[in-house]
């Protein structure tokens, strides 16, 4: 009989690890779905700057905007991967760096790097990728400040 109840409680843990697993996979899915839908309106205000120009902020002209738009459509498809387990420690470090190195990405982090950090908290993985993001950044200024 303690080998049936032994037997039981295996499945059962067995069974609710794999409810486990299969609400983590369903999260990521849906993360990818929704980070899919946010890639691609990128790409269309990207393509189409006459639709971006209605959304820039106000004293930001379009082209300015769609620029900041195709380096925040770059940090997204990053925050995904890193969101996903994909690039973690070092490799986050070191793609962060890589972003930084361009005056695009010191541009957009400059302007919405704030929102970014607004919007990541609570969110322990996007707030590591923010963090890693920001101090790329601050390190990147302190040789390359912003329109250099």
């Amino acid at each position: 009989m303690k080998i049936t109840n032994a037997a039981v409680l295996a499945a059962a843990a067995v069974g609710a690890l794999h409810l486990v697993q299969r609400e983590r996979h369903q999260q990521q899915q849906n993360e990818v779905a929704v980070a899919r839908v946010q890639l691609d309106r990128l790409t269309h205000l990207t393509a189409h700057p006459d639709l971006a120009a209605l959304w820039a902020p106000p004293g930001m002209d379009a082209e300015e905007y769609v620029k900041l738009l195709d380096a925040n459509h770059q940090i997204c498809a990053l925050s995904l991967r890193h969101k996903l387990g994909i690039i973690r420690g070092k490799q986050l470090r070191f793609v962060a760096e890589k972003v930084m190195e361009r005056e695009i990405g010191r541009r957009y982090w400059k302007r919405f790097g704030s929102f970014r950090a607004e919007e990541a908290t609570g969110d322990k993985p996007a707030e590591e990728f923010t963090e890693a993001m920001q101090d790329a950044y601050a390190a990147r200024l302190e040789t390359q400040p912003v329109g250099v």
